[in-house]
């Protein structure tokens, strides 16, 4: 913020000379007085009576100097303000989480970025990918956590983890015993041909869960004769559990679910389909260190439980 004018006004004021104002200024005397003087003339009245070498405020200037100070303390604040907003202790992050995994994240996120930035507002949305890509593309919000699918030019990507695309069975459907174990997969990898007369219980097509399931249902050469579009993926995964058909799931939705009877779980594809969890945010800005380290934050949090899967297995 600029405030040279009313800065040197004060000093004069303060100093009530010319030449004094001049050497606490770091400027020539001439300078200053042909400074004063130009402010003078911007106002068509003076703002100190000239006697002798001293400079005695005029009535209008003793009315300037009041305003002036009270803008000069404005205007430290503001630098204080300022300053704290650009090393990150103070401001705003508006973070964009996906619904399915917010239970999991944003209680023990909000909880330590909290004490770490008291004074920077994290102001939470729960959307899908798509919802909140608008969001973040008319610069309502700063950052988003997604599944990249298909990364969308605007933005750049932050990878968090890599979170395996895995198939789900109930737990004593008979071709589960053809499971095997192969290099390079999180699970025991089984044919998805195999359960060609299934019903497969699959999302939406708006929902990254989607994109991955057609991707895998591709590679094995696989179209389900019989489908029931479900959104909430826990409640895919519940059906599956009670014999109602197959799904997919990711590792880290399955960490917290909870089953009266568990389903199997397994690996399909040519190989171990991941979701690459991400954070993202408008390319060409530069994030916020308090955006950063939540950043980090989450990175951490998503990589905590390497194997959450033991429950799965008999």
């Amino acid at each position: 913020m600029n405030l040279k004018e009313q800065h040197y006004i004060v000093t004069l004021a303060d100093c009530g000379s010319m030449t004094r104002a001049a050497n606490r200024l770091g400027v020539t005397q001439p300078a200053l007085s042909s400074y004063l003087s130009s402010v003078e003339n911007g106002l068509g009245y003076p703002l100190f009576e000239r006697t002798g070498k001293r400079l005695v405020p005029t009535y209008l200037g003793e009315v300037y100097l009041e305003k002036a100070r009270k803008i000069l303390a404005l205007g430290a604040e503001f630098d204080i303000q300022h300053d704290l907003v650009l090393h990150g202790h103070r401001g705003r992050l508006r973070v964009g989480f996906p619904i399915r995994r917010s239970p999991q994240l944003v209680p023990s996120v909000l909880k330590t970025f909290q004490n770490l930035y008291p004074h920077v507002e994290l102001v939470i949305y729960e959307g899908n990918i798509k919802t909140m890509g608008e969001l973040l593309s008319t610069d309502q919000l700063d950052l988003m956590l997604c599944n990249a699918v298909q990364p969308d030019q605007k933005f750049e990507y932050t990878l968090l983890d890599h979170d395996p695309v895995l198939f789900l069975a109930p737990r004593d459907h008979p071709l589960c015993g053809y499971a095997k174990y192969r290099e390079g997969f999180a699970c025991p990898w089984i044919d998805l041909k195999l359960f060609q007369q299934e019903v497969f219980i699959l999302q939406h097509n708006d929902q990254s869960l989607r994109q991955y399931s057609d991707e895998l249902l591709r590679q094995a050469g696989v179209t389900p004769h019989r489908t029931t579009l479900i959104r909430n993926i826990e409640t895919a995964a519940q059906m599956t559990a009670s014999g109602l058909g197959v799904s997919f799931c990711l590792k880290s939705y399955l960490r917290d679910m909870r089953f009266i009877q568990t389903p199997q779980v397994f690996s399909v594809g040519e190989r171990q389909l991941s979701a690459d969890f991400s954070a993202a945010y408008p390319r060409g800005s530069r994030p916020s260190e308090h955006a950063v380290h939540l950043i980090e934050l989450i990175r951490e949090l998503v990589g905590m439980e390497e194997n959450p899967l033991h429950k799965f297995f008999l």
